[in-house]
């Protein structure tokens, strides 16, 4: 099955950085932890501190629905979208190139 590339934007309030940071963090240390997890990691915009970017690749579709239903992700998210400033965006695909 081919590998899977998710790439995840979050925009948070910014009386919200000092909050959402250690919940980003232990977001990122257990999913990469999870099984299927390649690699999951969390970019800060250079330019916006409240735009925060999610690179991740996942060994298959299924590792990617476990993930969506893993403790920590079911907890930490609904509390990140309390925080945001406006909806956030995902895409996946696989690399073609």
């Amino acid at each position: 099955m081919p590998k899977v590339t998710v790439f995840a934007e979050n925009f948070i309030k910014a009386d919200k950085l000092a909050e959402v940071k250690p919940l980003f963090a232990e977001l990122v240390a257990k999913t990469n932890k999870e099984n299927g997890c390649i690699s999951y990691s969390l970019y800060q915009d250079a330019g916006d501190e409240t735009h925060f970017m999610m690179f991740e690749e996942w060994e298959s579709d299924e590792a990617l629905a476990a993930h969506f239903k893993a403790e920590h992700f079911t907890r930490i998210v609904p509390q990140l979208k309390e925080m945001a400033s406006k909806p956030g965006t995902l895409l996946k695909g696989g690399k073609i190139a």
